[in-house]
């Protein structure tokens, strides 16, 4: 590729459309600048995470957000009632938790589509869908990538917010450590019930299952079943329901109601579980955000509130470099050095957690209330 010849320009490129993708572009936006969000399907995948923790409210609601996402419909929940082999061993209470005394049931496609909805109306942001990054060419001056459709763009900034096979990790050559969990976890909605609506329901049980129990709207509710691998494979096959809710009902023990809503696993939702932290964030002019950059068992519910912490954090540098008050590897590398930590505990407390399962003394143990409402402490994350 020839650096010299002309072709459209950009502020920043963003690879990937989901949230973190989505939301810094959205505030890159508000300060008017060009943005580029590429995205390789061809449409927008609205399935994700619901859960808000506070961590991530608190960036939410500093651009101004909270209150229109809680006007949607999203529901203000402040306890988890946690279940052991159907026992109930500990009910964290967000109100003595965490400052903010509350988590938020957010529907990842609400979320999305609130902040997409903004980005359609500025003119500085270009979204294009069904385009993959063939060629990536770093220069003094900024960066060239080469589109699957043959089109090429120059932008100052490269961040790639591809997920957890990221394309633009790959192409810098930003090294990930990546550990796979003998575990699949499957998800749905059902009919609300009763004991939904009264508390989020966390169950875990020695042979490695788990179910989570929780409102997603006054009439849905979310139903999320994990098993080991080999069981969960075979559980799906057979679309034996009697198996399944016998199954179900060894560790289940005050959601009666909710396992009559359930039917065999063929409609439900799954997805590949693992731990993955990349040694650095940035890489030159290239920098890598959210799922590109790490990955947590979704035991935590914080994965999704991570990326919208990367993003709120990454925002603030990339501003100070646009104004001309910092150069873009002091914004990197203060973006790195905010994050980086902050990540790699909070991913370790995860992977504890989810190898404890087989044992109920090592998973109360590993099962840390603070850490559970996303305290962002380092002097009490260093000691978990």
């Amino acid at each position: 590729m020839n650096p010299n010849r002309k072709c459209k320009e950009y502020d920043v490129c963003i690879v990937g459309a989901g949230i973190a993708g989505i939301f810094l572009a959205w505030l890159l936006g508000s300060q008017n600048k060009k943005v580029l969000i590429l995205e390789k399907n061809t449409t927008i995948n609205t399935n994700g995470a619901d859960i808000l923790k506070p961590s991530g409210i608190n960036v939410l609601e500093k651009h101004g957000l909270l209150q229109e996402l809680l006007k949607k419909g999203c529901r203000v929940r402040d306890k988890l009632s946690v279940f052991y082999n159907g026992n109930h061993v500990q009910e964290i209470d967000y109100a003595l938790e965490n400052e903010r005394g509350y988590f938020i049931v957010c529907p990842y496609q609400i979320l999305l589509e609130t902040i997409y909805d903004k980005i359609k109306e500025m003119d500085t942001i270009e979204l294009l869908v069904n385009q993959l990054v063939s060629q990536i060419n770093e220069v003094n001056e900024g960066v060239y990538v080469t589109l699957s459709s043959g089109d090429t763009i120059f932008c100052d900034v490269l961040v790639g917010a591809d997920g957890i096979q990221s394309m633009v990790r790959d192409y810098v050559g930003i090294k990930a450590d990546f550990s796979y969990y003998d575990q699949v976890m499957y998800f749905n909605k059902c009919p609300i019930t009763i004991s939904v609506e009264e508390i989020n329901k966390l169950y875990i049980d020695e042979n490695g299952g788990l179910a989570y129990f929780y409102p997603i709207s006054k009439t849905e509710a979310r139903c999320i079943l994990g098993f080991k691998k080999e069981e969960g494979q075979k559980l799906r096959e057979l679309k034996d329901r009697n198996m399944l809710i016998a199954r179900l009902k060894k560790f289940i023990t005050e959601s009666d109601d909710i396992l009559e809503k359930i039917e065999n696993l063929d409609n439900y939702l799954t997805f590949p579980l693992c731990k993955m932290h990349t040694e650095h964030y940035y890489k030159g002019r290239i920098l890598l955000l959210g799922n590109a950059a790490h990955s947590i068992h979704p035991i935590t519910g914080q994965g999704m509130n991570l990326a919208i912490e990367d993003t709120g954090e990454l925002f603030i540098w990339l501003s100070q470099y646009f104004q001309g008050d910092i150069s873009l590897d002091e914004a990197f590398s203060s973006y790195e050095k905010k994050r980086f930590d902050i990540n790699s505990k909070v991913i370790i407390y995860g992977h504890r957690l989810a190898n404890s399962f087989e044992s109920k003394d090592d998973f109360i143990n590993n099962l840390n209330a603070k850490v559970q409402t996303s305290v962002r402490d380092l002097s009490i994350l260093n000691n978990i």
